[in-house]
Parts: structure tokens; C-alpha cells; sequence
């Protein structure tokens, strides 16, 4: 009797056949690093949040939208996240991560994202976000909570001063 997952190849015994590929989801998501010069030196914006085990402090982050331009996509979510904008040009860190998860694979494009006059108290999105703080390069560093946070930080305070 044979077996329904096998099948006779050209040498008259049976073999397993292999199980089709699964196929891999990519999403492709923004992270902006926001940042105020003070005196030419910059302050980075963190935002810490509000969900309770993944308690760290990021940078704006979030989805790509289907047909979305790279800058649009940054530009929507920091305004969606802070209520701020920008109306000059954006900086491409030029450094995309990629991770793996699962079925997934996720492709996250990491810009800067300059303001000039940040107001007193931001209007950040409470629901994803409990608190905010614009910190110096140093602290910016220490407080993100992931390695990738960390390497587009560096990354972008290097261009800047370079600039």
C-alpha cells in the first residue's frame, strides 16, 4: 500500500514530496529619528511606550501604507504620533535593517527628521505613547532600548556633524 505523500520516481520507489515553499510577507516600516538643533547641537526625540512589557524608549516608527513614497510615509507618521512637522529635507540614513520573524520579513527604513522650534509640550498619540523626552546624543544612546535605535542614532550624529 502506498503512502498519499509519496509517490513513485523514475526508479520505481517511492519519495517523499517535498512540502511547497511558504511565501514570505515583507513589510517595509519608517523609523524617525526627530531631532531640534540647540545652539548647533542636537536633541533627539524619544518616546516611550504605553504598552507594558515593551516598555522602551523608540523613536517614531510605523508601517509603510500600500503605494506610499518613503518621505511621505515619514512625514505622516511623525505628524500622526507628534503633531509635528517638517518643511525642509528629510535625512536618509541610508543604513535599511532587515529582521526575520516568522513568516515575516520585516525591511525598516531609518531617516532623521529635522524640527525647528519644537513646542513646549508635544501632542503625542497616548494610546501608543506615556511619555516623551528630547535628550543629547549620550543619553539618546543609552536610553533606546534596541541595538538597530542605537546604530540609526549614531549613524544620523555622525552625518550631522559632518554636515
Amino acid at each position: 500500500m502506498r503512502h498519499p505523500a509519496s509517490s513513485d520516481n523514475e526508479n520505481g520507489r517511492d519519495s517523499a514530496r517535498p512540502a511547497p515553499p511558504i511565501p514570505m510577507q515583507v513589510l517595509h516600516r519608517v523609523r524617525v529619528f526627530v531631532y531640534q538643533l540647540d545652539l548647533g547641537v542636537p536633541d533627539y526625540l524619544l518616546l516611550h511606550s504605553a504598552q507594558g512589557a515593551e516598555g522602551l524608549w523608540r523613536p517614531v516608527h510605523g508601517n509603510i501604507e500600500f503605494n506610499e513614497q518613503f518621505e511621505t510615509a515619514v512625514r505622516r507618521e511623525v505628524l500622526e504620533e507628534t503633531g509635528l512637522i517638517n518643511r525642509s529635507g528629510l535625512v536618509d540614513l541610508e543604513m535599511p535593517l532587515r529582521q526575520i520573524l516568522g513568516d515575516e520579513e520585516v525591511i525598516h527604513w531609518n531617516y532623521g527628521f529635522q524640527v525647528e522650534q519644537a513646542p513646549e509640550v508635544l501632542q503625542i498619540d497616548r494610546g501608543r505613547w506615556d511619555q516623551y523626552r528630547w535628550s543629547r546624543y549620550e543619553k539618546a544612546f543609552s536610553r533606546f532600548g534596541l541595538q538597530g535605535d542605537r546604530t540609526a542614532v549614531t549613524r544620523l550624529h555622525s552625518m550631522l556633524h559632518a554636515a
